[in-house]
């Protein structure tokens, strides 16, 4: 029996043009049950969040729920998954619950907006949930083996540090944690567990399926070292496996087992020094707001980009053509917004493609047959908007 405390959330995503109703805690006991484990979940909601529960009851025999009644059905909305979500009702008009209270062999724990737990077992995984000041697990649970998962910004707020030896001086001795792993996006996880550092891979698929990849990571590994009995680092290469089969296939696996995955590895390499050119039109409001996200997007994960708005702005003449040429030729890659097949972002891919530069492009709305005169060349064209961004990453 696991214990998974975590939330029941509806997350609505405009990129995938999907709402569902899932949540860290729904999800962990989804991969959970899916690998025939038995699974007690304790979470919180309204009604209409204990009917979606008891509807899965019937599916899974194996699913206990420990319910706490709450007023509202917590809400995250994105408008695609690499953005900061809105959550509604606003976190600081969310009333708590009463507390959760646990006490048992294994928990996988994901930190609440609208509860608080206190723990007390042998195997704890704890993942927090939030770098806006993150509850450390010391505050709150005792445990005889303790593993955190978070991701770096989460590592900097608890430890109040970018520096790695006093954020392992914070996990090992202060939280008494036997390991801890951070979690870097497409560029994989590292395990921290003792005096070793073990890099775990990231895997490169065709589709990034990215609002709830965490959670995933968080659950399986936990199946993995308190189900299957495997090493920390075992069970932290087999989470990002089954991390990847989920972004690709929305599918919850146990890849302990699966002898034919199909993924390779993302090799690391230091991209500070590689720019990504952004053409996009930038004329209406939307399209202002949707190229200033991809930038902060791609600059979060430590890519110079050259954007014709941010580092031109609005030109006519001749020396403003000039700028965008110099900035495709110093750029690794083009990133292509297509939507409305703007005649300037039109020009810098065929300019890229007479270059020999590898392209990525991003659209929701136009007829690919359009961009029929790119496909001899180094292009691949997505309408996802985070998948195209983490492929454009792992094609540097």
């Amino acid at each position: 029996m696991i214990n998974v405390i975590g939330g029941t959330y509806r997350e609505i995503d405009y990129d995938d043009i999907s709402l569902e109703l899932f949540g860290s805690g729904f999800r962990c006991s989804k991969f959970l049950l899916e690998n025939d484990c038995n699974v007690q979940f304790f979470t919180s909601g309204n009604s209409e969040t204990l009917t979606f529960l008891k509807e899965n009851q019937k599916v899974y025999k194996k699913f206990k729920i420990k319910f706490n009644d709450y007023n509202e059905l917590i809400t995250f909305k994105y408008s695609f998954a690499l953005d900061q979500p809105d959550i509604y009702p606003n976190p600081l008009r969310i009333t708590k619950t009463n507390n959760i209270n646990v006490k048992s062999k294994d928990v996988i724990a994901y930190g609440m907006l609208e509860t608080e737990f206190k723990i007390i077992a042998e195997r704890v995984v704890y993942d927090p949930q939030t770098s806006l000041k993150p509850t450390k697990y010391s505050d709150f649970g005792k445990a005889n083996e303790l593993v955190y998962i978070i991701n770096l910004n989460e590592a900097y707020s608890l430890a109040s540090s970018k520096n790695i030896t006093n954020i392992k001086t914070y996990f090992f001795e202060s939280e008494g944690a036997m390991a801890f792993i951070i979690k870097n996006g497409p560029f994989g996880a590292t395990l921290y567990y003792g005096e070793n550092e073990y890099n775990i891979p990231a895997y490169i698929t065709e589709n990034v399926s990215k609002i709830g990849s965490g959670d995933i990571f968080t659950s399986s590994f936990g199946y993995y070292w308190m189900e299957k009995n495997l090493s920390l680092e075992e069970s932290a290469i087999n989470a990002s496996k089954s991390t990847s089969l989920y972004c690709d296939k929305k599918a919850y696996i146990d890849c302990s087992r699966e002898t034919k995955f199909k993924y390779k590895k993302f090799n690391y390499i230091d991209l500070t020094k590689k720019q990504v050119y952004l053409a996009s039109p930038f004329f209406s409001i939307a399209e202002l707001i949707l190229i200033d996200k991809i930038r902060s997007a791609f600059l979060a994960f430590g890519v110079k980009v050259f954007s014709p708005f941010h580092d031109i702005g609005f030109g006519n003449d001749i020396s403003t053509a000039k700028k965008d040429i110099k900035g495709i030729e110093d750029s690794d890659i083009i990133f292509c917004v297509f939507d409305n097949l703007d005649p300037g972002t039109l020009v810098e891919s065929g300019y890229s493609l007479s270059k020999g530069k590898k392209i990525i492009g991003y659209h929701r709305t136009c007829d690919e047959a359009n961009l029929l005169m790119l496909k001899p060349g180094d292009f691949e064209c997505y309408k996802n908007l985070t998948t195209a961004i983490y492929r454009t990453i792992w094609s540097m």
